[in-house]
């Protein structure tokens, strides 16, 4: 069936179904607006993704679409130290899609949202002359205090969460591939690798994993790696007023960004410092904490810079995705 013979109206009661109010939410969807209970700071992000800018259906899933599109509002509520709590879902499709592909959308949706603990409360419907557009907006919760982007300090250490660059691995890979792999449904193609090398930078890529810091007691400053990490650190010391040194030897590689990479051919290293979408954070925090690969360390002077591992210092590029300057 197609949405042109469902009707938005049964489209919107299907959603009403999917997503009851949780906790806190006064009134949901099917009225005017929703109502919400609030005694904390909130904390308001949202995302758009564009088909054939953020995603292909060449390459993805209509699941894997709704699963990256909750991942990355989730992951901007972690980089300010909040709690995901409430989302508004807009969705902007032709009318000559097919409702599975929908169910399969709201499906993910479903799935990242209860396990972040958000309520789905709102939103859009709307159809479109050609191309997909999907729009969320997140509402989160500071409980203690919120950390922003400008609060690091010459002598701070740099941390990653975890490591970087598996993300753009997993798209080189799905290029190379040329069609969709359901990796939520344990689907692995056979390239000769080791599996759990190619699921690891695929799920990185299609379904990815986004946490909190464990503690954000000493944390100063932080963001969240979505366009690269070099273009995201420089955002962070833009805003701060500071500068940063980094380590080459200190960057993790995990190995299966290197088994991949070999796969392909290519260096890992721009995958490290220029891969977006990973969603580690970025922070900065007082020397030796632990559980975190620390990197760097901030200085006063407001320069990016990496020591090699032959130990000279060079300016680092910055280089990262930019809208309406790179092409994904």
């Amino acid at each position: 069936m197609k949405l042109s013979e469902l009707g938005e109206l049964a489209l919107l009661e299907e959603i009403k179904k999917r997503f009851p109010p949780g906790e806190d939410v006064l009134l949901g969807i099917g009225d005017d607006t929703a109502v919400i209970r609030a005694e904390d700071k909130l904390l308001i992000t949202t995302d758009t993704i564009t088909e054939d800018v953020h995603f292909s259906l060449k390459l993805f899933t209509p699941y894997q679409i709704g699963y990256r599109l909750v991942a990355s509002n989730v992951s901007d509520i972690y980089a300010m130290a909040g709690r995901p709590a409430f989302m508004l879902l807009n969705l902007t499709v032709p009318p000559e899609t097919e409702k599975s592909f929908v169910d399969e959308f709201l499906d993910a949706v479903e799935d990242a949202s209860r396990a972040q603990g958000v309520s789905v409360i709102g939103g859009d419907v709307t159809s479109a002359s050609k191309g997909m557009t999907f729009t969320a907006t997140l509402i989160g919760k500071a409980e203690e205090r919120f950390v922003s982007r400008s609060g690091a300090r010459p002598g701070d250490a740099i941390y990653l969460s975890h490591p970087t660059g598996e993300a753009m691995a997993g798209l080189e890979l799905l290029k190379r591939i040329g069609y969709p792999v359901r990796v939520e449904r344990g689907e692995l193609p056979e390239l000769g690798i080791k599996e759990q090398h190619l699921r690891a930078v695929l799920k990185r890529l299609l379904i990815p994993d986004v946490a909190p810091l464990q503690s954000v007691k000493d944390v100063t400053a932080m963001i969240d790696i979505s366009d690269g990490l070099f273009i995201d650190l420089h955002r962070l010391c833009s805003s701060s007023g500071v500068g940063a040194v980094i380590y080459e030897k200190r960057l993790p590689i995990t190995d299966a960004l290197r088994a991949v990479s070999g796969l392909l051919g290519l260096d890992p290293y721009p995958f490290v410092t220029e891969g977006g979408e990973d969603y580690a954070l970025l922070f900065t925090a007082p020397p030796k904490k632990e559980g975190y690969f620390q990197i760097g360390e901030i200085i006063p002077q407001p320069d990016v810079k990496i020591v090699r591992q032959k130990g000279n210092t060079e300016t680092v590029k910055i280089k990262g995705y930019e809208h309406f300057v790179n092409k994904r």
